[in-house]
């Protein structure tokens, strides 16, 4: 065990021995169980955790990094209006190098697009107010928790009349792209363990509802190492008690005026509508869209662009490691002609991605 804890790096929290032997103690039968966020994926890899797992506990990464999930089609539909003249593309860093079918918008800000990196739908706004003279375009790319910011930015382009400001609406639901994956039996998902991030966002009985129709064992953990270590040990609980039916691990969030009113200002702003997924296919209700009086910031209405089938890496396994059916290192281009330096996929090129977490963490203890 103290191999174990001298991964740590200084002054970062220890895995617990007794939260592992805890664990292991009650892990009585094969649980599977998907660890949905990518920073929490990160915190595993990190600090091993996946050594020290008790055997019959398999743990697998999902859907939970947005960039990982936009499809090729997407990403060209980026690329298509950041080639236009007179256009600023304001995206997040991540995004860059994550490729379309032929180009990304990296490749295009190095032939002379202008592309700009922003950390927020607000920093974006700003641009437009500083470049009157161009459109600035925001890849609006996120799940349902970033959407409260971008649809705030909308309606303060519209209150102050910044007329050459817009979006493309890339943001994806979890719930919808969750219940497409769990209908897939040779998953055989028991169990979900979801981030702290869930009690920000505006609708968590979609998750419960999700959790009681799947009779899965769920918990909302930190992004710590212990406290991923404390949601597992919940699961497994449930799963041996046979409570996954009846408990509500979003219990504790409860609405507030501030959900309230982020539940509003969505609803001005957004509809849910069918969406591509990158390895999901098409589903049903899990992208939003600006309505009709708000088009002159879509992106996509004022550019007439549409989100087309693009062409995928051929060797690029990113489909099956973001659905739980695969891992990185199953794929035969990972750490080979798929590195950080050298990235194919998304999953290599994102931050959150697990490929990358995999490289930085496990390549070379493979």
């Amino acid at each position: 065990m103290e191999a174990m804890e001298s991964r740590t790096e200084q002054g970062e929290a220890q895995i617990s021995a007794a939260l592992v032997q805890e664990l292991k103690s009650l892990v009585d039968r094969p649980i599977r169980v998907m660890v949905v966020c990518g920073t929490q994926n990160r915190t595993l890899l990190k600090y091993g955790l996946e050594e020290v797992l008790p055997d019959n506990l398999d743990v697998v990464a999902g859907p939970g990094c947005s960039v990982c999930v936009m499809p090729a089609g997407h990403i060209d539909a980026f690329v298509k209006i950041g080639l236009q003249p007179d256009v600023i593309t304001a995206t997040c860093e991540d995004l860059l190098r994550v490729s379309g079918s032929r180009e990304s918008l990296d490749s295009i800000r190095r032939k002379g697009a202008q592309v700009e990196v922003v950390d927020s739908p607000m920093e974006a706004l700003d641009l437009a107010r500083k470049f009157p003279d161009k459109i600035v375009v925001f890849t609006a790319v996120g799940f349902e928790g970033a959407a409260p910011d971008v649809a705030e930015t909308i309606l303060e382009a519209a209150c102050q009349g910044v007329s050459n400001f817009c979006v493309i609406p890339s943001i994806r639901l979890l719930p919808p792209s969750l219940a497409s994956l769990l209908r897939d039996p040779e998953l055989n998902i028991r169990g979900l363990l979801f981030s702290s991030h869930i009690e920000s966002i505006t609708d968590s009985d979609a998750y419960a509802n999700l959790a009681r129709q799947h009779h899965l064992a769920c918990a909302v953990a930190g992004f710590g190492i212990n406290d991923i270590l404390n949601g597992l040990i919940e699961i497994v609980r449930q799963v041996r008690g046979g409570r996954p039916l009846n408990e509500n691990p979003f219990a504790g969030i409860t609405p507030s005026e501030e959900t309230a009113r982020v539940q509003k200002m969505l609803s001005e702003v957004f509809f849910a509508v069918e969406t591509d997924w990158r390895g999901l296919g098409s589903i049903e209700g899990s992208g939003f869209v600006i309505r009709e009086e708000l088009s002159l910031y879509d992106a996509v209405k004022r550019f007439n662009i549409r989100f087309l089938k693009g062409e995928e890496q051929i060797q690029c396994q990113c489909a099956e490691i973001i659905s739980g059916r695969s891992t990185p290192n199953e794929c035969p281009a990972f750490g080979i002609s798929c590195t950080s330096q050298h990235p194919i996929g998304p999953c290599m090129v994102a931050q959150e991605g697990i490929c990358a977490s995999y490289f930085r963490y496990t390549y070379g203890r493979l």
